[in-house]
């Protein structure tokens, strides 16, 4: 009869005892794949979460007016492809209803008012971060506060400040009262407050003043704030609504939020124009994000390392 042999842990080397069973490395494999399908499946989840509407609203752009809500129940495929794809509501829009001049109104505001408001907002985070003057403390704590106040209470005297100064119904009334922003003044000051003050005093021996530190030394080390900032202001520009409607009045100049709004009237609604015209106002955010992403998740990250 063959005896078992016991072997004490002692007479085992240091360096095998260290080597994990093949049972521990499978259960451990099963369960780091387990993890990996879970978040998986929970990507795809919110990733369809956001994508089936806009797949939707895209799709249905190309559907004619009886066809969009046609398939709507039960849902199917029809629901999403259409059956009789037409780009019919897409030319109605451009040609008929000169759908690509707010779309213009809206690049041209959108541009100029992240443009000078990146040129203001970081010059004054700049000013706020790195200038010691009496009441610094003070007034960030103002600019922040700002924050709190919401649009609705403000809409009537902007209205009336706007109105006197005699820019209703012109391009400045839709971009300067957006350009001070307290959102960029605060995120571009947690950057500046992140850059070492050597660098600083080393281009102040070398001569340069307040303006030549900022542009030479600062602006090129906080790019990616700079460009999540425009992101959003140019963001906040192409979707706004509300303010556009109270203040212009000349057709020739609505932006396109404005026009996509005017395709529903009182007696009829027409999705067709509707879901084009979003679809159309949608590429410019898509391709602005997909060519600055990186910067984007690199700034908004970034702005949270230090207060």
């Amino acid at each position: 009869m063959p005896q078992s042999i016991e072997v004490s842990e002692k007479a085992i080397p240091v360096e095998l005892r260290a080597i994990p069973s093949r049972r521990a490395v499978v259960s451990k494999a099963l369960q780091q794949a387990s993890q990996r399908t879970t978040f998986v499946l929970l990507y795809l989840g919110i990733i369809l979460i956001f994508l089936i509407p806009y797949a939707w609203m895209f799709f249905s752009a190309l559907k004619t007016q009886a066809e969009i809500f046609k398939y709507i129940y039960p849902l199917s495929l029809n629901t999403f492809i259409p059956v009789s794809p037409t780009l019919q509501n897409f030319w109605d829009i451009f040609l008929k209803l000169d759908f690509g001049r707010a779309m213009a109104n809206s690049l041209f505001v959108a541009t100029s008012s992240v443009v000078l408001a990146l040129v203001i907002n970081s010059l004054i985070a700049y000013i706020l971060a790195r200038v010691q003057f009496p009441g610094r403390e003070l007034v960030f704590v103002l600019v922040l506060s700002s924050m709190l106040i919401p649009f609705d209470a403000i809409i009537v005297p902007l209205y009336l400040v706007v109105k006197n100064l005699g820019m209703q119904n012109t391009y400045q009334a839709l971009i300067v009262p957006w350009i001070a922003s307290p959102f960029g003044i605060f995120l571009l000051r947690q950057f500046f407050m992140q850059i070492p003050r050597d660098l600083e005093d080393a281009a102040v021996i070398d001569g340069c003043s307040h303006f030549g530190v900022y542009w030479n030394v600062m602006l090129p080390n906080v790019r990616p704030a700079l460009v999540s900032f425009a992101l959003v202001q140019f963001l906040w520009s192409w979707d706004s609504f509300f303010w556009p409607l109270v203040i212009m009045q000349d057709k020739s100049k609505q932006v396109v939020q404005v026009a996509i709004a005017a395709f529903s009237t009182d007696v009829n609604i027409f999705w067709g124009w509707i879901f084009a015209g979003c679809a159309a106002a949608t590429l410019p955010i898509l391709i602005l994000f997909v060519i600055l992403q990186n910067y984007y998740v690199k700034g908004v990250i970034m702005s949270g390392l230090k207060g």
